[in-house]
């Protein structure tokens, strides 16, 4: 101590002013003083290692990431992808505003660009991004337009290489709390070539969190028809997962027209796989009609209500076992299905219905199609019609002019430059009718071909179909019908039509009076025969044009005797010309044969002897002296022993 002492004596004093003596600073923790050091130790790297990428962060609004954001986008999707700017704000939650986006279309798509967009901004999650999750705010997207098609060889051009996104898994589905779109469009390009577009004036996708339901509503058109589409979907881990169906609850509403989809989707960014339960509710077709870009003047305003299971599977949308009513009266049916053709070739409609009620009559005049007060169906056929339609339907009942039909059944089919019918048959006029048919353009009009069949039918009911007096014929009546027409509408072609016809009959019964009329049995004029004597076979032969023809040879044959006649006939005016006279050798000893003619109109025509010539004897019993008819026609008639005048 005194050596301390003694050396703090002789050292030399200190140069300088004399500082005044310090207080001792209080001990720090140690661990107080570990993070002091850490924090400074910190501060020095970031600084001296860090230190253009943090000049870089508070400059970053300045800078254009335009360049590194289209290489980058490029890269992951396979497809070359522009940008005009994009600019980001720091902070906690990033702002991002991007310009100018295009993305290429696929090789061999019809435009240059899948994607155009003019401006979208969104928030973007720092903390969250660090952990690798996109999650965003809000995001926004003004003038987008997105084509949505598929080139020769059907690769969808909304799938993207193995590097982006595809119909695996979707991780790239960012999480996010809304989405909002206005101005923007959708095209999408059939496989025909015809392009369906959608425009969205405002539209929403918001979530309230990861596995939480989405929620889509949208205001716009489609094929420029007044559209709005709103409902809750599955949820955004949903969307990402591809190896589960994404559940759909949808409405569609265009005006009185509403259309709901329950169900799920395999690929919901592509609409494929789709299942479930579809609901249409259309107070007319307008809307309907409009949607599918087809014209609606002229339809007739008529309810439609449907439901069935949709299920859509690649090219092929299907509506199975469909139901519901239409104008009233109920349904129901086997399929309904549209199938997307390919390339440059026309999507095809398949409809398959029974009906319970088909009132042609009320349809056609609520569409306006009637002339003078009485309902006329147009005609018409299109050179590339898209789509194709093949119809399948039945009726219960069906009505169209004069015509009360049951159980009706129709195959239509709308191809390129024709209407075909491999079946129209029904149950009328005491008769079951089969016909096929043929509607075709023919220089500037259309022209009508049909064949048809008419088996067992009453007589009585044709008679009062025809508007002609009682007749003294009775029984069942078959025939085959050659028809050829012109015009615009059915009823006009109907009109002029030009019509060979073979009428048969194997059986029945005529008045006795008749038959001693015909032969003028010389007892007929001292007593009036009572009485029917059975028909062994009858047959008449008719060729018409515009409701003007004749019925050349008519013969029918009883144990009495034969009969032979020509007739001439207006439908038009109610006339007819009518010469009978039996067959000498077929009647008996009382027999004068002398011919008969009946004359004037259908109500009350006159009845009058008559003269045969020569040639009009020899008519009568040559079967080949008959009205032209064609070859099928002739070998028809062929069947009937009445076919040889004389029995041979």
């Amino acid at each position: 101590m005194l050596r301390r002492m003694n050396d703090a004596e002789t050292k030399p004093p200190a140069k300088g002013p004399t500082k005044a003596k310090e207080k001792p600073k209080a001990p720090q923790p140690p661990r107080l003083r570990w993070l002091r050091r850490a924090l400074f130790t910190l501060a020095g790297l970031v600084l001296f290692l860090g230190s253009l990428p943090l000049a870089a962060w508070f400059l970053l609004p300045r800078f254009d990431l335009a360049g590194i954001a289209a290489e980058q986008a490029s890269a992951r999707l396979g497809r070359a992808v522009t940008i005009e700017s994009l600019r980001i704000t720091p902070g906690r939650h990033l702002g991002i505003a991007v310009s100018g986006v295009t993305i290429a279309n696929i090789e061999g798509g019809t435009r240059a660009e899948m994607l155009r967009l003019d401006h979208a901004s969104a928030e973007l999650d720092l903390m969250d991004l660090l952990a690798g999750e996109v999650a965003l705010g809000q995001a926004a997207f003004q003038g987008l337009s997105l084509l949505l098609e598929r080139n020769a060889g059907r690769a969808a051009n909304w799938q993207f290489g193995p590097s982006g996104p595809s119909s695996g898994a979707r991780p790239w589905v960012p999480r996010f709390d809304a989405l909002r779109a206005t101005g923007a469009e959708i095209l999408f390009r059939t496989s025909s070539g015809q392009t369906l577009t959608t425009r969205i004036e405002t539209a929403s996708l918001t979530s309230e969190g990861l596995h939480a339901p989405l929620r889509l509503s949208a205001a716009g058109s489609y094929n420029n028809v007044p559209l709005t589409l709103e409902g809750p979907l599955d949820s955004i881990a949903a969307l990402r997962d591809a190896s589960a169906p994404f559940s759909l609850d949808l409405t569609a509403t265009a005006g009185e027209t509403t259309l709901a989809l329950l169900g799920s989707a395999r690929d919901p960014l592509g609409l494929d796989g789709v299942q479930g339960q579809v609901e249409l509710r259309a107070a007319t077709p307008d809307a309907l009609l409009a949607l599918g870009g087809a014209a609606v003047e002229g339809v007739p305003r008529i309810a439609l209500e449907l439901s069935g299971t949709l299920d859509r599977q690649g090219d092929v949308w299907r509506i199975g076992a469909p139901f519901g009513q239409l104008d009233g009266a109920p349904f129901t049916g086997r399929l309904l299905q549209l199938t997307e053709g390919a390339r440059g070739q026309p999507d095809a409609i398949l409809l398959d219905l029974a009906l319970t009620r088909l009132d042609l009559n009320r349809v056609l005049r609520a569409g306006g199609h009637e002339v003078d007060g009485v309902a006329d169906l147009p005609l018409a056929v299109f050179a590339a019609p898209d789509p194709l339609i093949e119809l399948r339907l039945s009726a219960e009942a069906f009505t169209y002019g004069a015509l009360d039909a049951r159980d009706a059944r129709l195959e239509a089919r709308l191809v390129p430059g024709q209407v075909r019918v491999p079946t129209l048959a029904m149950q009328a006029f005491g008769a079951r009718i089969s016909a096929s048919g043929l509607l075709e353009a023919d220089d500037e009009d259309l022209r009508i071909t049909a064949d048809v069949t008419m088996g067992e039918a009453d007589l009585e009911p044709l008679r009062r179909a025809l508007a002609l007096r009682e007749l003294p014929l009775s029984g069942r009546v078959e025939g085959r019908l050659a028809i050829t027409a012109q015009g615009r509408s059915l009823n006009a072609a109907a009109r002029e039509a030009q019509v060979s016809a073979v009428l048969l009959m194997s059986g029945g019964s005529i008045a006795r009076e008749v038959i001693e009329m015909a032969s003028t049995d010389i007892r007929s004029l001292f007593r009036t025969a009572r009485g029917r004597t059975r028909l062994s076979c009858a047959i008449g032969v008719l060729d018409m044009k515009g409701g003007v023809g004749e019925l050349a040879p008519l013969r029918l044959r009883s144990a009495q005797g034969m009969i032979s006649g020509l007739a001439t006939f207006d439908l038009n005016r109610h006339r007819l010309d009518l010469v009978i006279g039996s067959h000498r050798q077929t009647t008996g000893s009382f027999a004068l044969d002398i011919p008969v003619r009946v004359s004037g109109s259908f109500e009350d025509p006159g009845v009058q002897p008559a003269q045969w010539s020569s040639a009009g004897r020899a008519r009568l019993s040559a079967p080949d002296h008959m009205a032209p008819i064609p070859p099928a026609l002739r070998d028809y008639a062929r069947r009937s022993p009445c076919f040889f005048a004389g029995g041979r």
